[in-house]
């Protein structure tokens, strides 16, 4: 029981699992679960540490799963990009990444902690705009058999700040990767605090961004 979990949260928690495995691909996230199940050891997989980590109160006598499960596709359409993403992405980098290369529509959920993976669990959502608005859909993997299931975003029953992997999904699939669809049709969501400013016939997906940034640094809830 010496594995700290302080590098693996962003609240700097700093206890310690009985095993740590790391997993940057999908096999990888599937044996360490099965390994572990097998030795009759409780499992958790985390994104980020940055939900739920307040759960740990003491030492996690089990193994912790991270998923590093990395990697960005781009499909350009006519109508959209097409985005496929990795569970292990990091969220805000991803929205700054889809900026930088033009591709607007996910600069409403700057700032929101954690990785690509945990963004259809609760459904994300801020200052005006949820997951389910961009979703396409989401890859998972059921744990005791390694199925692979793609899910519409229809199929995940999103809700506010829920979805099915709140419910019947729980504990019984990992989410690998995340499809998105960016319209390339841009429409600003201008309906929260300081985005009400802004006068949507000149506004830019980066003036969304840095007003979004700037309320949230200055905890202004969305």
């Amino acid at each position: 029981m010496n594995h700290s979990l302080k590098p693996w949260n962003t609240f700097g928690i700093d206890h310690n699992a009985q095993h740590i495995v790391c997993a940057e691909d999908e096999q990888q996230l599937l044996n360490a679960w099965q390994h572990a199940t097998a030795e009759g050891q409780p499992v958790l997989i985390l994104g980020e540490g940055s939900n739920g980590f307040i759960l740990f109160l003491e030492d996690y006598r089990g193994t912790v799963i991270i998923n590093r499960i990395k990697g960005i596709e781009i499909h350009d359409e006519p109508d959209a990009w097409y985005l496929h993403v990795g569970a292990g992405e990091n969220w805000h980098r991803l929205v700054k990444y889809t900026l930088q290369e033009g591709m607007p529509g996910l600069e409403n959920l700057a700032l929101i902690p954690g990785c690509v993976g945990s963004s259809p669990i609760q459904n994300i959502g801020a200052y005006g705009v949820e997951l389910q608005r961009v979703c396409a859909y989401v890859d998972c993997v059921e744990l005791a058999t390694g199925k692979q299931v793609r899910l519409t975003a229809k199929e995940c029953r999103f809700g506010y700040r829920d979805s099915i992997f709140k419910h019947e999904y729980q504990d019984r699939f990992a989410i690998v990767a995340v499809g998105l669809r960016l319209p390339k049709e841009w429409q600003p969501v201008l309906t929260y605090g300081d985005l009400t400013r802004l006068d949507p016939t000149t506004v830019t997906p980066q003036q969304v961004f840095n007003a979004v940034c700037h309320m949230r640094k200055h905890h202004q809830t969305p």
